[in-house]
């Protein structure tokens, strides 16, 4: 199993926060992708799509110079990344299927702090009938609640641990053993935790922000880890050569 992790393309949120010297600025709960992301995404697809023939006397294909030959490709239901799949999949013809567990951490909602007490908002993202009607190719292994695919409220801080394991083991599970190569279009928060459930690191501390280290993923960049004799290889990670300079966004 070749494993990929894309990184949506640029949200509303991303923008705001790059132009504001990634200091803390106004955010929208369910962001959609910026004219950018939505280009970074293109660029993506039609990198994942490119096929040459593969001289296998000459190399096993570890940066992919020759192909991707993508077999599945599941994403978060979160708007920007539900974007960015659709233009992959149209792009490779790979059908893209709803894994709602990659979401960013928290989920979707906003936090407003009045007299020193945060209040939090209570959404529950897209509808069965919103992703009908904007995203009519996107598949679901199991139907979504008629209101939203997300509970309310934010998610407690011990959940993205939790999540990212429960997310490895169902991957492992459909494709482990196999020869399929599979995308996962998530985000920057939870890819630090499928990174460190990966390979075992600080699994007892809940949150990433108190570990002195951090996994940069910029927009629609590309990492490669590969599953094979009980033995994981990282490929690469954040791979954007793919995208003209700027549009190189985190």
């Amino acid at each position: 199993m070749q494993l990929y992790f894309i990184r949506h393309g640029q949200s509303i949120n991303n923008a705001r926060w790059q132009d504001d010297g990634y200091s803390d600025h106004a955010r929208e709960s369910d962001p959609p992708l910026t004219e950018t992301g939505v280009l970074q995404a293109q660029y993506a697809g039609e990198f994942l799509a490119q096929k040459e023939d593969l001289q296998k006397d000459l190399t096993d294909d570890l940066q992919n110079r020759y192909a991707f030959g993508l077999t599945h490709l599941y994403s978060s239901l979160m708007i920007r990344a539900v974007q960015t799949g659709t233009i992959i999949s149209e792009k490779t013809g790979v059908p893209l299927t709803a894994l709602p567990q990659v979401h960013e951490v928290g989920g979707v909602y906003l936090e407003n702090v009045v007299n020193g007490v945060s209040e939090i908002s209570l959404e529950y993202g897209g509808s069965p009938e919103f992703f009908a009607r904007h995203f009519p190719n996107l598949q679901f292994y199991h139907p979504i609640e008629s209101k939203g695919w997300w509970k309310g409220g934010r998610e407690e801080d011990s959940a993205p641990m939790q999540r990212a394991k429960e997310v490895l083991n169902f991957l492992k599970e459909c494709h482990l053993g196999s020869d399929d190569r599979v995308g996962v279009i998530t985000h920057g928060g939870f890819y630090n935790y499928l990174v460190r459930v990966i390979f075992q690191i600080a699994l007892e501390e809940p949150e990433n922000r108190n570990l002195p280290y951090w996994y940069s993923f910029c927009n629609c960049a590309l990492s490669r880890y590969d599953f094979n004799n009980n033995r994981v290889t990282l490929a690469y990670h954040n791979r954007t050569d793919f995208l003209p300079d700027e549009l190189v966004t985190y």
